[in-house]
């Protein structure tokens, strides 16, 4: 390969390393869905009345629980079953869902 011809081999390379690069910095990301929220909100809405949610350990709604946008939970945890006190089991509450906000 003569000089020149590898000058323009490497510049052609460069641009199109620079272009995809750029073009990956400006591509938007979709913020990911937690899994464990999405399947307790279907678990909720098979069954209304039978989930108690908390949002910073504050009692919230089905609802409120949708609205917080997913890159601001910090964490999720569902209790189900035996770990739910006898005292909700008693009303009939089949699920409690905590979230946790980053902020």
């Amino acid at each position: 390969m003569k000089l020149p011809n590898l000058k323009l081999f490497v510049t052609t390379i460069f641009t199109l390393g620079v272009m995809a690069f750029v073009n990956a910095q400006q591509a938007e990301t979709k913020p990911q869905e937690n899994s464990l929220l999405v399947a307790a909100l279907k678990k909720s809405e098979e069954s209304p009345g039978k989930s108690i949610f908390y949002i910073n350990k504050t009692e919230s709604n089905v609802e409120a629980v949708k609205k917080v946008p997913s890159e601001n939970i910090k964490y999720v945890m569902v209790l189900t079953d035996d770990k739910i006190k006898k005292k909700l089991k008693e009303k009939g509450i089949t699920q409690v869902v905590t979230v946790v906000t980053k902020n």
